[in-house]
């Protein structure tokens, strides 16, 4: 488990920042523009939908315009259009199109100045004939206004919605109060006047309202805006839920069409929620309505209108539904790209929201998006170190890499069956900036912890060792803790005499051949070399790298260390170097192992009453004149494949509790392997602990005609003539008690 540290914490502290910032204050264009395309390819991916029938666009395109001639067309040609609508039972009827400005009607005009010369000439006499062609004249003016003619047919229908324009300017700021109604009434939303807790998201501002001329806007069932707005790269995603205009709030056309067919007025209720009747407009923080399009092939019904005027199109297909006249011609403009089509007539755009809001279907967002937001880019920030604290690198990224792909696939299974917009890009960004962050990082801190684990530790440590450092870095903290080890350590005999005799130079090359050769061997049975000290060497078994055998692992190094010195000691005295001979001292027991002194210089080492034993047992080769003493914890470790003899019952200095020694034998040149001797010494052990010294004495003789110089056998014979003296004490048990180093 790799360990989580402060700066793991505060780069994923920094990666949220820097995700949900610029969302928060919207400072960063670019990352509207990624949230923008991950838009665009939702719908892709969910694909073009069917509209519910409710909605019929009644087209301005070529066919018409081919038979009512170029646009503009007289104003009178709607009045039958509306006509034609009524009398097919649509209930409503919207008009995407602004009629600002009263009909240049040319024929109007020109009855109108004959009826003024006609008077001006004072051709109006009391005669008959003359008021007959004066009434004419008005009569045929009156019929050639169609202002008044659409006006007339807008009243007779009485459910005509009207498109309006706020032209977008810069206002300066004001306090939004609760509007009332205007004059008209018609475009602005209903408010609770006593209402003062509730504030609209900073709309759309504008400086101009383009109405419709009163003989229309009297008419009018209702009105709103036809004003969309593309997002920064030029595509029609939303529209604005209100616009801020002359101290008031006029809303869409697609939503007070939408009210007169639910038969319900759009309202903002007290918590600032647009509704429709029962249906609830969602709406951004910006205050736009996200529209559901829903592709133009399958798309709405659409109709010329020649054909709706001259009965083509069966009254069937129009009865009950919301028609909305508009331009789907190329060369009239009102033209803009959407996310599931290239390009689409305007009079499309008015149709989706429409039809959005009769269905119920208008994109949503979540309540509380800024919350919700920075939880999901905090979430996804922070997952990554939930992960790097469990998994290697490798798996750490793939895993990282799942989680972000199974958010993204949440994110569009939310959208496609719940028509939510749920938090994508910046949570996805958080997410992989952080695994990013966190590898590199990791790859930076663990590269130079390596090197400097291999650099520290190459010196002391088997390659096997170093390898299982660099893979676990924490078992180099500072302290320790106990485990059952096994220490070796090794000195020359008869050092300081040796070195008497060579000049520094040769001194120093011998103790680097022999402490060389010697910490190689260590190294590649997996010891550690812990330190040299003069001539010297300590080494451990069992840490860092766990091994259950760690005494047979000692044992089998020290037998080897022998082996190898007398290998090299011909090779040596050839060099004119001194003849070199060594003494071992193991011991396995609990002991404390880990990095011992301070945070700035340490060492790995080893401290505890059994590393003090096994240098005692080294100093006491001397006294038994044999290459490796054992201690009887390790000799309960060794199996059959080691060949061991019990020395003797010592208690060694600063102990007081007796201990058991051992000989290991290895390779003896002297007996050529042959350990016969063994057993008449052990004999003579036990008599002599017995107090049985004469048949100790014979049984001790005897291993020295087994192996001749036989320093231990030499030892005892000794100790039993000097002990046969004198009277064994009561509690005579065959302990020898040592008094020196």
């Amino acid at each position: 488990m790799r360990q989580i540290t402060l700066v793991h914490i505060a780069l994923c502290c920094v990666i949220f920042a820097i995700c949900f910032t610029p969302a928060a204050f919207d400072t960063l264009p670019f990352l509207e523009e990624l949230k923008l395309k991950s838009m665009d390819l939702r719908f892709h991916i969910r694909g073009g939908r069917k509209p519910s029938g409710n909605v019929v666009i009644a087209g301005i395109e070529a066919k018409s315009i081919h038979a009512y001639g170029r646009w503009p067309w007289p104003r009178s040609v709607f009045a039958q259009l509306l006509v034609r609508l009524k009398e097919s039972g649509a209930r409503t009827i919207v008009f995407d199109l602004i009629f600002s400005e009263p009909e240049d009607n040319k024929t109007a005009s020109s009855i109108a100045s004959l009826a003024k010369t006609f008077t001006q000439l004072n051709l109006l006499t009391t005669d008959f004939n003359s008021h007959i062609f004066f009434d004419e004249m008005n009569q045929a003016m009156a019929e050639a206004d169609n202002d008044t003619l659409l006006g007339d047919a807008m009243g007779f229908c009485g459910n005509v919605i009207l498109g309006m324009a706020v032209e977008r300017g810069s206002l300066p700021e004001q306090a939004m109060d609760a509007p009332g109604m205007d004059a008209n009434g018609k475009a602005l939303y209903k408010f609770d006047p006593w209402n003062k807790t509730w504030q609209f998201p900073d709309p759309v501002r504008g400086d101009q309202v383009l109405l419709p001329i009163p003989a229309l806007e009297t008419t009018a069932a209702g009105m709103g805006y036809v004003n969309v707005f593309p997002d920064r790269d030029g595509i029609i995603r939303r529209a604005p839920a209100a616009i801020f205009a002359q101290k008031v709030l006029f809303m869409p056309l697609a939503v007070a069409a939408a009210g007169h067919y639910l038969g319900a007025d759009p309202f903002w209720d007290p918590r600032g929620t647009l509704r429709i009747g029962d249906r609830k407009i969602a709406y951004d923080t910006a205050g736009n309505i996200h529209l559901d399009f829903y592709g133009i092939k399958n798309s709405f019904a659409r109709f010329s209108i020649v054909d709706i005027i001259e009965g083509r199109v069966s009254p069937e297909k129009l009865k009950d539904k919301i028609i909305i006249i508009g331009s789907m011609a190329t060369g009239i403009g009102d033209i803009w790209p959407t996310p599931l089509s290239g390009e689409i007539p305007g009079v499309f755009v008015q149709a989706t929201l429409v039809d959005n809001i009769v269905q119920n279907r208008v994109l949503q967002l979540p309540e509380h998006q800024i919350r919700v937001l920075a939880a999901m880019v905090f979430a996804l920030a922070f997952l990554p170190l939930g992960l790097m604290a469990f998994f290697s690198p490798l798996v750490f990224m793939l895993s990282g890499l799942f989680f972000l792909a199974a958010y993204t696939l949440g994110t569009q299974y939310l959208f496609t069956t719940h028509q939510l917009i749920w938090p994508m890009v910046l949570p996805l960004g958080a997410g992989f900036l952080s695994i990013m962050v966190l590898l590199v990082y990791n790859f930076m801190i663990e590269g130079r912890q390596h090197r400097w684990i291999k650099k520290s530790f190459a010196q002391y440590l088997s390659p096997d060792v170093i390898d299982f450092l660099v893979r676990e870095p924490g078992q180099l903290k500072l302290g320790g803790e106990e485990k059952e080890l096994t220490v070796l350590l090794a000195d020359i005999r008869n050092f300081t005499t040796l070195s008497e005799g060579l000049s520094p130079t040769d001194l120093t090359q011998l103790l680097n051949l022999y402490l060389g050769n010697m910490t190689g061997v260590i190294l590649d049975n997996g010891g550690t070399r812990d330190k040299y000290m003069g001539d010297a060497v300590m080494a451990f078994f069992g840490a860092p790298l766990h091994d259950p055998h760690n005494p047979e692992t000692a044992c089998r190094t020290a037998i080897m260390m022998c082996e190898h010195l007398h290998e090299k000691r011909k090779e040596w005295v050839q060099q004119g170097l001194p003849c070199l001979q060594v003494g071992m001292g193991i011991n396995t027991g609990p002991m404390v192992v880990g990095n011992l002194g301070s945070d700035r210089r340490f060492d790995y080492s080893v401290i505890g009453d059994h590393v003090n034993l096994a240098s005692r047992l080294e100093g006491l080769t001397k006294v038994y004149g044999v290459k490796i003493l054992i201690s009887e914890n390790t000799r309960q470790h060794l199996n059959s494949g080691f060949t061991c003899r019990e020395l003797d019952m010592v208690r060694v200095k600063g102990k007081k509790q007796p201990v058991r020694i051992h000989e290991l034998l290895g390779k003896d040149y002297f007996t050529n392997g042959a350990y016969a001797f063994v057993d008449s010494f052990e004999k003579g052990l036990a008599c002599y602990r017995n107090g049985s010294f004469p048949k100790a004495i014979q049984a001790f003789e005897q291993t020295l005609l087994l192996k001749p110089g036989d320093t231990p056998s030499q030892l005892f014979m000794a100790r039993c003539r000097t002990l046969m003296k004198d009277p064994l004490p009561e509690d005579w048990d065959g302990t020898w008690t040592f008094t020196g180093k």
